[in-house]
């Protein structure tokens, strides 16, 4: 009886070592795809912060635009006016009661957050008003695209990546 269970023993080892080879091709493949599956998890981990990032300062630079550079008026036929003034010399052409200009502000919120951007991306642009169109500003809108490129880097090397954001605030009357 002992027997038939010694030779039980000799066959399982026997089939162990038979397939030990395919058990660590198996055990490889699996480590390699378990690896290029946290690798892409990782990428998109890395995108999906960095796009965040440069979209928070793009709502920050027009919304605190459109804040400071914001004028309400009486015209002529005593109707509220609603514009967006674009900087403190105009401002004084008309009056307005305002410290800077949605342009100047835009400007001084940029330079304030340009380093949180930069300190992931390689390189960081900002586009205000769509190249400064002087009828957004009337419309009371402000534009802000701002464009930062980054490298990922990931399991078999690096990718360069571009993000472009753009964020727009007016002046609603709801």
């Amino acid at each position: 009886m002992r027997r038939k269970g010694e030779e039980k023993k000799n066959w399982m080892i026997q089939q162990l070592a038979e397939e030990r080879g395919t058990m660590t091709v198996t055990a490889l493949f699996f480590l390699i795809c378990m690896g290029g599956l946290l690798s892409i998890m990782l990428i998109q981990g890395q995108a999906s912060l960095a796009s965040m990032r440069v979209q928070q300062t793009a709502d920050i630079v027009s919304k605190g635009a459109r804040a400071a550079g914001a004028w309400e008026y009486q015209d002529a036929d005593g109707e509220t006016k609603k514009i967006l003034v674009a900087t403190s010399s105009e401002a004084k052409r008309y009056e307005a009661d305002i410290v800077r200009g949605a342009r100047e502000e835009a400007g001084l919120l940029w330079e304030l957050n340009r380093p949180a951007v930069e300190r992931q991306a390689e390189s960081a642009t900002v586009v205000h008003q769509k190249g400064e169109r002087k009828s957004l500003y009337g419309q009371g809108i402000y534009h802000v695209k701002i464009e930062a490129r980054q490298k990922l880097h990931h399991l078999w090397g690096e990718s360069d990546v571009t993000f472009r954001r753009v964020s727009q605030s007016g002046m609603y009357d709801f």
